[in-house]
C-alpha cells in the first residue's frame, strides 16, 4: 500500500515537471519571437531612418527638362487641390535629404493672377528639383512708390525668422522658367543669375552687368553686400546697383548662358519709372554700408501662412 503511494507521487512529481518545463520552453520561445520581432522593427525604422538622411542626387532623376507654359490663372481651389501636399507655403522631399534649403523671395503688388500662374508652374518644378522651400510673397501697402530692393530686404529678415534657409531666390512674379534644368539653388562661390534670356527681349542680355529677373545668393553673400538699398522707389535701378555691390565685394556673377536659363514673361503695365534712379546709382558706392540690411525699417502688418506661400504685407517706415 505504501509503495503503491510512492509510486503514484512519484509519477505525478514526473508530470509537474514536465509540465513546468514545456511552459518554460513556450515562454521562452515567445520572448524570442517578440525579441526578433522588436529587432526587425527596429532594424526597419533604422533603414527609413538612414534613407530619409541620404542626401537627394546632385541632378535630380525627375527632371523632364523644356516645359509647357500654362498661362491661365486658374482658381486658388484648383491649384491647392493640384498640392494638397504642400502645406505653409513649405515643401521638402519625402524620400532624400535636400543638398539646400531655399528661400523664393517675390516682391509683389496688385499682381494675383500673374500669382497664381506662377505657383502654378514653380511648384512641380521645385518639387522635381527634390529642394527644401519655401515660398514668400512680400507685398507692399499702398502708399509709396513700389520699392522692390526693399521687399527683397524684408523677405531676406523674414524668412531667416521661419527657418535656417542657406540660398534665397529674388524672382520677379512674371517670370517663368522655361527649363527645369535650371536649378534653384546658390552657389557657395559666386552669386547667380538665372535669367540667361527672356522671351520678350528674343532671349538676349539687355546689357553685360544684367542682374535682374532671378538671381540666387547665400545667405553669406546676401549678407557681404548689405542686401539691397532700400533707395529706389519706382521701376529701374536696383537691380545695378545690387550689381555693382556684387564686384565691389571682390565677388563675380556666375550666370546660366544656355537654354535652360531661359524664360516666358508674362504680360503686365509697365510700372512708372524711377526718374532719379540715375542720380542714385552714382552715389552707390559711398552708400553701400549706409543703405540696406543694416538700415532697414519696416511695419510687418500681417504674415499669413497660405497652403501656397507665406504672404507678408509691409509698408516702408
Amino acid at each position: 500500500m505504501q509503495h503503491s503511494f510512492k509510486a503514484t507521487l512519484f509519477f505525478v512529481v514526473i508530470i509537474i515537471q514536465g509540465f513546468l518545463f514545456c511552459a518554460w520552453i513556450f515562454i521562452y520561445r515567445g520572448s524570442m519571437y517578440e525579441q526578433i520581432s522588436r529587432n526587425d522593427t527596429s532594424n526597419v525604422m533604422t533603414s527609413l531612418t538612414t534613407q530619409r538622411k541620404r542626401k537627394c542626387p546632385l541632378v535630380s532623376p525627375g527632371l523632364v527638362g523644356q516645359l509647357k507654359i500654362d498661362k491661365v490663372s486658374h482658381s486658388w481651389e484648383t491649384i491647392e487641390e493640384k498640392f494638397s501636399k504642400i502645406k505653409d507655403g513649405h515643401h521638402c522631399p519625402e524620400n532624400c535629404k535636400a543638398r539646400q534649403k531655399v528661400a523664393i523671395i517675390i516682391p509683389f503688388r496688385d499682381r494675383e493672377n500673374q500669382l497664381r500662374v506662377f505657383l502654378n508652374h514653380m511648384h512641380p518644378i521645385l518639387m522635381r528639383q527634390q529642394l527644401e522651400y519655401g515660398i514668400y510673397v512680400v507685398e507692399q501697402s499702398k502708399g509709396l512708390e513700389f520699392n522692390r530692393g526693399f521687399l527683397f530686404n524684408v523677405g531676406f529678415k523674414e524668412a531667416l525668422k521661419d527657418s535656417d534657409y542657406e540660398c534665397f531666390i529674388l524672382h520677379d512674379v512674371d517670370l517663368l522658367p522655361e527649363n527645369d534644368y535650371n536649378t534653384y539653388t546658390c552657389s557657395t562661390d559666386h552669386p547667380k543669375h538665372l535669367t540667361a534670356g527672356i522671351d520678350k527681349w528674343n532671349y538676349k542680355m539687355l546689357y553685360t552687368s544684367y542682374f535682374g529677373g532671378v538671381s540666387g545668393m547665400t545667405r553669406e553673400q546676401y549678407e557681404a553686400i548689405n542686401g539691397f538699398s532700400n533707395s529706389f522707389f519706382g521701376w529701374g535701378g536696383e537691380d545695378d546697383d545690387l550689381y555693382n555691390r556684387v564686384i565691389w565685394s571682390k565677388m563675380s556673377v556666375y550666370r546660366i548662358i544656355n537654354d535652360a536659363g531661359k524664360y516666358t514673361s508674362l504680360q503686365h503695365k509697365q510700372a512708372v519709372g524711377n526718374s532719379k534712379r540715375f542720380e542714385v546709382l552714382k552715389t552707390g558706392k559711398e552708400r553701400m554700408w549706409k543703405d540696406g540690411l543694416n538700415t532697414l525699417k519696416y511695419n510687418l502688418l500681417q504674415k499669413t501662412y497660405k497652403q501656397l506661400y507665406i504672404h507678408l504685407t509691409v509698408n516702408v517706415t
